[in-house]
């Protein structure tokens, strides 16, 4: 890719737009502070579930192993919270700045367009599409 005065005039215009729709900066603290709580909530439910397991095998103890099974489903359920925290912040993040580049990207189509080639014109008459003509109305 070359990197000449035009690349980085449209760089420079893509960042001027772009704060001009006011779209907020993905990176921002609170978002960022979720995508970290989901991605330690991942790993702490993982840890505990390994944990959980030898907890359950280690006791012959119906309650003993009852915690620890309580244990090991409060893992899975962190572990399925924070995936889902995880995924959503981080795509919400790549989904916004694909959805102001594509923004971006038809503008600038928009602005290449000759107006005159845009413009279709109508065919003459009625277009039949393979249908017979018949005499009357038709059914009801």
């Amino acid at each position: 890719m070359t990197t000449g005065p035009t690349s980085e005039a449209r760089a420079d215009r893509f960042v001027r737009e772009l704060a001009e729709l006011k779209i907020p900066d993905p990176a921002t603290a609170r978002a960022t502070l979720w995508l970290r709580l989901g991605g330690l909530l991942m790993a702490v439910g993982l840890a505990l579930g390994a944990l959980a397991f030898p907890l359950a095998h280690a006791t012959d103890s119906s309650l003993g192993q009852g915690d620890a099974l309580a244990l090991g489903l409060g893992g899975v359920t962190a572990a399925m919270v924070g995936g889902a925290l995880f995924l959503r912040y981080s795509l919400t993040g790549f989904l916004r700045f694909w959805l102001a580049r594509q923004s971006y990207d038809l503008y600038q189509l928009g602005e290449r367009l000759d107006p005159a080639a845009v413009i279709i014109p109508a065919p003459e008459g009625e277009p039949r599409h393979a249908v017979t003509p018949h005499a009357g109305p038709a059914p009801r």
